[in-house]
C-alpha cells in the first residue's frame, strides 16, 4: 500500500472547533475515497469519542478503519502515534475532520515524491474578505506558519508525535527536518476548511 491517512477525530465540545463536524467528518473521510490515486487506507482515530465510531460505521469501504482510544489530553500526540502503530502504507499524511482533499491530493503528493524520505508542500485556504479559495505559502521552519496538512513522510522514519501542546505539529516537523532527503513540491489540494476565530484576524468556518 503506498499512502495510509492519519485522522483523529474528537466530536465533542472545545473552545476553538468547528460547527457541525458530525457531518464534516463524513466530507473529509469521502474526500479520501474519492482520490483519483485510489491505493491508500483511511486510518480514523476516534480520540475517546464513540460519536466518531457510530459514524464510521455506517463507511461501507474497507479501506477505511476506525480506532478507539481512550481520551487524550487535547492537542496530544497520542492519536496520531496510534494511527502510526496501526498504518500499512509505506507513506504517512494526515488529514483533520473539519478539512478536506481536492481529488488529485495524493496523485500530486505521489508524483513529488520521487525517492525522498519526505516531502512538503503548501496547503489551500479561504479568504473571507475576496470569498475565493487561494493557495496559502508555509514556511517549516516558522512557529505557526505549517501544520500536519502540509507534509507526507515514510512511516519507516524514526520520529513521533511526542509533543503535548498545540504547537505539536512544528515540533515534528522539526525532527523531520534531522532528516536531510526531503523536498518542496508541488502544492497538492488540501483544502484547509476551519481557522478560529483569533486576535490576529477573523476566522472562518466552511
Amino acid at each position: 500500500m503506498r499512502f495510509s491517512v492519519i485522522c483523529p477525530s474528537y466530536l465533542g465540545p472545545y473552545r476553538t472547533a468547528a460547527h457541525n463536524r458530525d457531518q464534516k467528518i463524513l466530507r473529509a473521510i469521502e474526500s479520501v475515497l474519492g482520490q483519483s490515486f485510489s491505493d491508500v487506507e483511511l486510518i480514523v482515530i476516534a480520540d475517546g469519542c464513540e460519536k466518531t465510531v457510530e459514524i464510521v460505521k455506517t463507511v461501507k469501504d474497507e479501506r477505511v478503519k476506525c480506532i478507539h482510544i481512550d481520551k487524550a489530553k487535547l492537542w496530544s500526540g497520542v492519536p496520531r502515534n496510534t494511527g502510526l502503530d496501526a498504518a500499512q502504507g509505506d507513506f504517512i499524511t494526515y488529514l483533520d475532520i473539519d478539512d478536506v482533499y481536492g481529488k488529485d491530493h495524493l496523485q500530486t503528493i505521489n508524483d513529488g515524491l520521487n525517492g525522498f524520505d519526505w516531502v512538503w508542500f503548501d496547503d489551500v485556504r479561504y479568504s473571507p474578505l475576496l470569498k475565493k479559495w487561494y493557495t496559502n505559502t508555509c514556511d517549516i521552519v516558522r512557529v505557526g506558519s505549517h501544520g500536519t496538512s502540509n507534509i507526507c513522510h515514510r512511516r519507516s522514519l524514526p520520529y513521533r508525535w511526542n509533543f503535548n501542546g498545540y504547537a505539536h505539529d512544528h515540533y515534528f516537523i522539526k525532527q523531520l527536518r534531522q532528516n536531510m532527503n526531503f523536498a518542496k513540491i508541488q502544492a497538492g489540494e488540501y483544502y484547509v476548511a476551519h481557522i478560529p476565530d483569533s486576535n490576529i484576524g477573523k476566522g472562518y468556518d466552511l
